[in-house]
């Protein structure tokens, strides 16, 4: 992976609308829905809450950044993508006639942020969208410094997921959560460079914020974290398991003071 610049990020959670609040560990109780303003009339409507934070915290990376979310290609991570939306077109498959609602049909493929996105901005750049286990954040960001080496371009990465609901897993009480990060080929205005992705022994936490449970999406937070703190180092892309003792990371280093 060749130098890329940071040159914006997004943040949302319940409780918790942008990355300020999260940093100042300044709750928002009033919280419970993200704007993503970007998302007008029926889009606004028929947008689940995956498609919701999604869409929102691209804007604040876009908006960091001073990119135009209309031209700027987008790579989209998440593990479990609309299973919610799903679940409900199961039980409607196993009740009454068994006919499915088109928008929750339509609402159910694994793109289902970009593509509103996408139609919102009037954006037709390229995008990818991606799933994975526990190496979903590294993957993300492979795909995404790929893209911005091979177009020379800013690209923003999206990462977002909910908790997994039953019958998937039995319900808790994480937190949904959605972050993005704004890349560039250009250094100016940058809040940190991000190099040399790979996988190193006993490089990721033994744990994770019980805050958003089991979500792989998660793990970026040791880079968001990190780039708001102005940390240089060997930053963790995933969390360490038993099972995995070897982690995904990355170089930042922050710019000068």
């Amino acid at each position: 992976m060749k130098c890329v610049y940071v040159r914006g990020i997004g943040f949302w959670t319940t409780g918790y609308p942008n990355l300020t609040a999260w940093m100042e560990k300044r709750p928002e109780p009033e919280a419970k829905k993200p704007e993503a303003s970007l998302l007008q009339g029926p889009l606004s409507r028929r947008a689940t809450p995956l498609t919701r934070m999604s869409v929102e915290v691209m804007q604040q990376a876009v908006e960091m950044g001073k990119a135009d979310a209309a031209s700027t290609p987008s790579v989209w991570a998440t593990a479990h993508g609309e299973h919610s939306t799903a679940i409900g077109l199961l039980g409607m498959m196993l009740k009454g006639e068994g006919k499915l609602s088109p928008t929750k049909f339509h609402n159910s493929v694994h793109n289902t942020p970009s593509g509103y996105a996408s139609i919102a901005a009037k954006n037709r750049s390229p995008s990818t969208t991606l799933t994975g286990g526990a190496e979903l954040v590294a993957s993300a960001f492979c795909e995404a410094g790929a893209m911005v080496s091979a177009l020379n371009r800013d690209v923003v990465l999206v990462l977002a997921d909910e908790p997994l609901m039953v019958p998937f897993d039995s319900p808790d009480s994480a937190r949904p959560l959605a972050t993005s990060f704004l890349l560039s080929p250009d250094p100016n205005r940058a809040l940190g460079t991000i190099s040399n992705l790979q996988k190193r022994p006993d490089q990721a936490p033994h744990s994770q914020d019980e805050t958003f449970g089991r979500l792989h999406v998660s793990a970026a937070l040791f880079l968001v974290e990190a780039i708001v703190r102005r940390q240089s180092g060997i930053i963790p892309l995933q969390h360490q398991t038993s099972f995995n003792p070897e982690g995904w990371s990355l170089q930042l280093e922050a710019p000068p003071t």
